[in-house]
């Protein structure tokens, strides 16, 4: 058999073993576990493309859960139904998050929804009404609905989504969670080592740099490139400040493709996703909004098979792999509708609404 291994957005390492997983085969499917736990403490196992799964490969997922402890994740997608029923009959649906190939909408229990394009339209610069309504509808069938987004409180405070009323706020790409009453709940923030190339980065001067902690966030210049990208995407510009040796949850950087690939090759303890054609998140490995999620579900004590996400952009494409069902907004780019179970339609087009129609989480306005 093969097993591919490989590193995915927002800390996730993704495992694809192909064929059948038995006494003759687990070896590789060990090698490439022992691979992806060196990488990462969130493991996605996609069964897509396995056949079936021996005891022998059973084992190999539960020397894996017990490296992890308390301290990571298994999830498994893609199972078919002779898989399910062996996962079902030896406990292992109660022990890892294991869904089949088939999302199902009746099990949704939270939502999670981006701001940029996907609650807020650029063009109109509002929240649709339908999209409100389609949310209070939901909560009142007593599902939670919560905020996924790349912003922090300050910026999110000058925006037409507070006063919808979430259930919870995942800001900073989920490197930052908060209770309906905004008190942070967790956290993750930079390895303090990376931090310090980070902030000589911040101190050089070289590009406009945003450092972001949890109640403050500051940049090293402002130019014109971003004025522009703030005024493209409704954003607001940080304060020019020095860094105090506080920790540092995300920062940000207003520099083009060219630059942003020599960020991704010198940070090492990073991940990096694109908002804008200027505008890169620069966060930990670890961390990001399906992390975000995750600690959410850790704390609701509910199942990543209860989770359904919408989006539009780079930055929420683990985030949409993660979720049970993943909705991809009709303007989203074209690698998030690759993700998704489901591409619904623009924001200016009542997306949010249609797709809770389409999956009968609430009923059709009249």
């Amino acid at each position: 058999m093969n097993t591919i291994v490989r590193q995915v957005e927002d800390g996730i390492c993704l495992v694809i073993p192909k064929g059948r997983i038995d006494s003759v085969t687990a070896e590789d499917f060990r090698i490439g576990m022992e691979e992806a736990l060196e990488i990462s403490q969130n493991i996605h196992l996609d069964l897509q493309d396995t056949e079936y799964i021996s005891s022998t490969g059973l084992r190999v997922i539960l020397n894996a859960k017990k490296t992890l402890g308390n301290h990571g994740t298994i999830t498994v997608t893609g199972a078919n139904e002779t898989i399910m029923e062996v996962m079902d009959m030896t406990g292992f649906t109660d022990m890892l998050d294991i869904s089949g190939g088939t999302p199902d909408p009746a099990g949704v229990k939270v939502i999670f929804f981006d701001i940029d394009g996907t609650l807020l339209s650029h063009t109109q610069g509002i929240v649709p009404q339908s999209a409100k309504d389609a949310i209070h509808a939901a909560q009142k069938k007593g599902i939670k609905c919560v905020i996924a987004t790349g912003r922090d409180l300050v910026e999110m405070a000058k925006l037409p989504v507070m006063d919808i009323g979430f259930d919870g706020y995942l800001t900073l790409n989920g490197n930052i969670c908060l209770d309906q009453d905004k008190q942070m709940f967790a956290g993750n923030e930079i390895d303090p080592g990376e931090v310090e190339i980070l902030v000589s980065i911040f101190k050089a001067g070289r590009i406009p740099f945003v450092l972001i902690g949890e109640k403050q966030r500051y940049i090293n210049y402002v130019d014109d490139v971003v004025i522009q990208t703030q005024n493209a995407t409704h954003g607001t510009i940080p304060d020019i400040g020095e860094y105090k040796g506080e920790k540092i949850y995300q920062c940000l950087a207003f520099v083009n493709a060219e630059v942003r690939q020599k960020l991704d090759d010198l940070l090492d303890q990073c991940s990096i996703t694109s908002w804008n054609d200027t505008g890169i998140d620069i966060i930990a490995k670890t961390g990001g909004k399906a992390a975000g999620i995750q600690k959410f579900l850790d704390r609701e004590g509910l199942r990543r098979s209860e989770v359904m996400a919408f989006g539009d952009g780079e930055n929420d494409v683990a985030m949409i792999k993660f979720a049970g069902i993943g909705v991809s907004m009709g303007n989203g780019k074209d690698v998030l509708k690759q993700a998704a179970d489901y591409v619904t339609t623009s924001v200016d087009e009542d997306g949010i609404q249609n797709a809770l129609v389409h999956f009968g989480l609430i009923e059709k306005p009249e």
